[in-house]
């Protein structure tokens, strides 16, 4: 049996972001809030560049609907 969980988070400009490196184990936690209310992302080193990715679409996608908005 699985279980699955669902967070969500709005981050807003005063929303507090953070990071621990643990180079050791070649990977970071992420915090998005505070406690208790944070969501935290255990993330490998792969899994970064693969999020920064998403995140540059995200922002790309948002600049690109902009452009089409303006015209």
């Amino acid at each position: 049996m699985r279980t699955y969980v669902s967070a969500s988070i709005h981050v807003k400009p005063d929303t507090e972001l953070s990071f621990h490196s643990y180079p050791q184990d070649g990977r970071v936690t992420v915090q998005l809030g505070e406690s208790p209310g944070a969501v935290t992302l255990f993330l490998p080193r792969a899994e970064i560049d693969r999020l920064a990715g998403v995140l540059a679409e995200a922002r790309e996608a948002l600049s690109a609907s902009g452009v089409k908005e303006a015209a």
